[in-house]
C-alpha cells in the first residue's frame, strides 16, 4: 500500500447483516466512530431486517481466507475481531488463516454460537473446531451469559456465577475472558466480568437505548 490510512487499522470476520444492525456493518461503524479505519472479510451473507432473519448463505472458506490475505498482505492491521463464523469449515479456515500473522496483533473473538435468547446459532461440530482452534488464539474471548454457560458447564444467574465462568474459561486458552452480563436480572443487566488469569474486573455501565443496533 503505498500511501497508509491516516487512522489506524482494524479487521472485522464476520457475517453481513442486510439490515445493518449488527455484523460487519455495525462493526464498520464503530470502527468509524473511533477513528479507525475498518478493514473486513465477509464469512456469510444474510437477508435480515428489523423483524427477523429469512436466509443465510455461507461464503466457501477459501473466499474468507482469500479476503483475510488480501486485507493482512496490504494493510498493517493493528487489530481483528472476529464474529459469526457459521460453519466447521469457515472456522477453521480463519483459525488457520490467523495463525499465519504475527501473535502481536489482537484479536477480539466474539464466540457467536448462542443468541442472547438462548437459541443455538451454530453446530455442535462448529462449536467444537471453535473451542479447540481458535478460542485459544483469543487475546479477549467475549461471551455473552449462554455462550458461557455452554463453554463453561456452569449455570449463569449471578455476579459471582459469572466470576466462575470467566475463570473456567479461562482454561481454554484465551489470555482474557469478557463474560457479558447483558439479558440477565434488571441489577446485573448492564454488568460485564473481565478476568485475564490474574485478577478479576466487574464492568458496570449504564443502559445505551437504541433502534440501529441489533445484538445477537
Amino acid at each position: 500500500m503505498t500511501t497508509p490510512p491516516p487512522w489506524p487499522a482494524a479487521l472485522t470476520i464476520a457475517g453481513s447483516d442486510s439490515g445493518g444492525g449488527a455484523g460487519i456493518q455495525a462493526d464498520l461503524r464503530t470502527f468509524a466512530f473511533h477513528l479507525v479505519h475498518g478493514t473486513s472479510a465477509l464469512t456469510c451473507i444474510t437477508a435480515q431486517n428489523t423483524l427477523g432473519v429469512t436466509r443465510v448463505d455461507a461464503l466457501p472458506p477459501e473466499a474468507v481466507i482469500a479476503q483475510i490475505e488480501a486485507v493482512t498482505g496490504d494493510i498493517a492491521v493493528q487489530a481483528i475481531k472476529t464474529g459469526m463464523l457459521l460453519n466447521q469449515g469457515i472456522i477453521q479456515a480463519v483459525a488457520q488463516a490467523l495463525a499465519s500473522l504475527p501473535q502481536a496483533i489482537p484479536v477480539v473473538v466474539d464466540p457467536v454460537m448462542v443468541s442472547r435468547t438462548g437459541a443455538q446459532l451454530i453446530d455442535d461440530d462448529a462449536i467444537a473446531t471453535l473451542t479447540r482452534r481458535l478460542i485459544p488464539q483469543a487475546h479477549v474471548l467475549t461471551p455473552n451469559r449462554y455462550e458461557a454457560q455452554l463453554l463453561s458447564g456452569l449455570e449463569i444467574s449471578t455476579l459471582a456465577d459469572m466470576e466462575a465462568a470467566a475463570r473456567r474459561i479461562h482454561q481454554l486458552g484465551p489470555q482474557a475472558v469478557l463474560v457479558k452480563g447483558g439479558g440477565m436480572a434488571a441489577q446485573l443487566r448492564n454488568t460485564d466480568v473481565w478476568f485475564d488469569g490474574r485478577e478479576v474486573v466487574v464492568i458496570t455501565t449504564e443502559v445505551v437505548s437504541t433502534t440501529t443496533v441489533v445484538r445477537t
